[in-house]
């Protein structure tokens, strides 16, 4: 499996890429300001306002418990992980595999050049119907078989859907990133999120 730039249109049936349209070189407010529906001007004519650019999704009234969830804003430090020569080809290997069946989970980095040394990758794979053989303990475990990888720079941000797999995110390069992460949680484990370890694990290409 090798990874491919993340753009939307790849990208659609897993969640949402959130980047700014505009290109770096654009300092001023545009001349004249843009009529899209989805986009209007702000702040004095200072600033552009692109409404509805991602959503979040609460489906813990679903969840076995019935404990009510609540909007979260987490912090992670990712640290560059180690990467691997095998077969003159570089890649990191994807060893587990989680979902938050419940609720979408968007990932906001933070201070990120687009054109920093570090990237992240996005591994998200579809999910097969229930089954209860092993080695999968889930129901409803992903499908390893068509998996996909992109990859994101620091200007995108990016929603994964509610349970929808993905490795846990992984920083590739020279310097460490962090993201803000924008979910619900509702305190119970299982139901906030799910685990499949990859046995063996799969290999990404970089």
């Amino acid at each position: 499996m090798e990874a491919i730039p993340l753009t939307q249109s790849e990208f659609a049936p897993f969640g949402t890429v959130i980047e700014s349209p505009l290109s770096l070189s654009q300092t001023t407010f545009p001349s004249p300001p843009p009529t899209s529906h989805n986009v209007v001007s702000a702040n004095q004519n200072t600033a552009l306002k692109y409404i509805d650019v991602t959503y979040m999704k609460n489906h813990y009234g679903a969840a076995p418990s019935n404990v009510p969830a609540k909007a979260v804003m987490n912090m992670f430090s990712c640290f560059p992980r180690p990467i691997k020569m095998r077969k003159h080809d570089l890649g990191v290997d994807v060893k587990v595999l989680e979902r938050h069946p419940y609720t979408t989970q968007t990932f906001i980095p933070l201070g990120a050049a687009r054109d920093s040394n570090s990237k992240y990758l996005v591994v998200v794979a579809p999910t097969l119907p229930p089954i209860s053989k092993e080695p999968f303990t889930v129901m409803g475990p992903p499908d390893v078989a068509n998996m996909k990888s992109f990859w994101a720079h620091g200007g995108q941000a990016v929603t994964y859907g509610a349970a929808t797999w993905h490795m846990p995110m992984a920083v590739v390069g020279e310097e460490r990133m962090d993201f803000v992460v924008v979910q619900y949680a509702n305190g119970v484990a299982e139901e906030d999120c799910q685990e499949v370890a990859l046995a063996p694990a799969v290999r990404e290409k970089l």
